[in-house]
């Protein structure tokens, strides 16, 4: 078969036999495929510094006559994100990243949305300072639409009513994690557990889904609120459907010195949280 090419970030890496290397990587192209580098272990050449997790790369391969491994013709670095490397925390944020995308995302279904996501990313760890304090939460949501769960935040998942921001009370809208979806009020006791969303949570996150990408945020955006309710709703979608816990997600939680992080555990002690049968 012909040599292909594409832009790819490298998700991981493991050493195959004594000296060569299974390597997955999420394309721009292909989505997400696993190729044999052979002899990468011992090459001073064709794969030096172009193999570790989150380099992005170009990507020079042959398909396979099915969908088993691809076998790995060479690759030239396009970039290496530096500052995961000097900072701990950034580089427990890409590693969690980068699993997440490939935990989330199957086989080579991915689109040119997902690789850009993953990019853009990995770029602002390099290049942000400080980072918003909802930057990982609103990379989370953003996968989880591209991947197809994305919540829904205008009507009851119930009953299909269009909902406002606030209920004719005034109150919170609830938030049912087990049917990604608002409940209106007829409907509150369908959900299991809920939790409220404050009308400016719900106006964030409304905007965050219809802008298609990964939003730009300003470093202090977002009332301690607003971050709470996001990182609960994020974290418990998560747990939806997760089909195995992260390991860099407990690397995570233990270097992790800010607000940044969004998925080390739902959110509680918020005053509207609450658990309904």
């Amino acid at each position: 078969m012909q040599e292909e090419r594409t832009p790819a970030i490298v998700l991981r890496t493991r050493v195959h036999g004594e000296s060569d290397k299974i390597v997955t990587f999420l394309t721009q192209d292909w989505g997400k495929i696993t190729g044999i580098a052979k002899g990468a272990k011992r090459s001073r050449r064709r794969f030096v510094n172009v193999l570790e997790p989150f380099t992005h790369i170009h990507l020079r391969f042959r398909p396979s006559r099915s969908d088993e491994l691809i076998f790995i013709l060479g690759c030239e670095l396009v970039q290496t994100f530096r500052r995961p490397s000097q900072d701990i925390h950034r580089f427990a944020l890409a590693s969690y990243m980068v699993e997440l995308t490939d935990v989330m995302v199957a086989g080579r279904e991915a689109g040119q949305e997902i690789y850009a996501l993953l990019l853009h990313g990995l770029v602002s760890l390099e290049e942000s300072s400080p980072l918003p304090a909802l930057f990982l939460p609103a990379f989370e949501l953003r996968l989880l639409v591209e991947v197809g769960y994305a919540p829904n935040l205008h009507s009851c998942c119930v009953c299909g009513t269009s909902l406002p921001l606030r209920t004719a009370d005034g109150s919170a809208l609830l938030f049912s994690p087990s049917l990604s979806g608002l409940l209106c009020p007829q409907c509150d006791t369908q959900g299991g557990a809920t939790f409220r969303l404050a009308p400016e949570t719900l106006s964030l996150l409304q905007t965050w889904l219809a802008s298609g990408h990964l939003p730009d945020m300003r470093p202090n955006a977002g009332s301690p609120r607003i971050y709470q309710e996001t990182r609960s709703l994020v974290s418990r979608l998560l747990a939806q459907h997760l089909p195995r816990p992260l390991k860099s997600l407990a690397f995570l939680e233990r270097v992790d010195v800010s607000p940044v992080s969004s998925v080390s555990r739902p959110a509680t002690g918020v005053d509207d949280t609450q658990s309904r049968a």
